[in-house]
Order: C-alpha cells, then structure tokens, then sequence
C-alpha cells in the first residue's frame, strides 16, 4: 500500500506507532478521514479478518464514496467490504 502510493502512517507530536491511538489526531481520524477518502486500514478488534495486527497509524485511501459507504455500512475493514477472504487485499 505504501509502495503504490495509497497508505500513509500518522504521527502526532512525538507520538507515533501504537500511542497515535490515544491522540487528538487519532480520534479526528476516526470521525473526519471518510471525508477526504481514508479508512483506518488495521483496525484493533478485526485482526483475524485483515491477517495484520492492529495499527491505529497506519490510513488507505479508497476514495471518498467507499470510505463514506463503508462508514454508512459500519464495515470497518476492505476485507469485508467487498467480501474477500483474509489476506487476498
């Protein structure tokens, strides 16, 4: 995802990797990213269903209209977006 351009890893402050969870930022990530085409990639809680542990930092872009849908949906992850087996994205 990084490679090909679509993924980015947020840092706030000095705080970066797994304590960006417990940020400002992080918590307007969560409610804002969907506008500007972002989801969370990783999330905590959905680990057997991406294959990859949680990373709070760690934001694909899908375009607005799938990040707002799958926000509308409540589907937290692409895997079960478009119904795909764990590991195939």
């Amino acid at each position: 995802e990084h490679q090909l351009g679509l993924a980015v890893d947020f840092r706030a402050g000095g705080c970066e990797l797994e304590c960006f969870r417990s940020t400002s930022a992080y918590k307007w990530l969560r409610t804002h990213a969907h506008e500007y085409g972002f989801i969370e990639r990783y999330p905590r809680g959905k680990e057997d269903v991406t294959g990859y542990g949680a990373e709070a930092w760690h934001w694909r872009y899908v375009g607005e209209d799938v990040a707002t849908d799958m926000r509308t949906q409540k589907v937290l992850t692409l895997e079960e977006y478009y119904d795909m087996p764990v590991g195939m994205l």
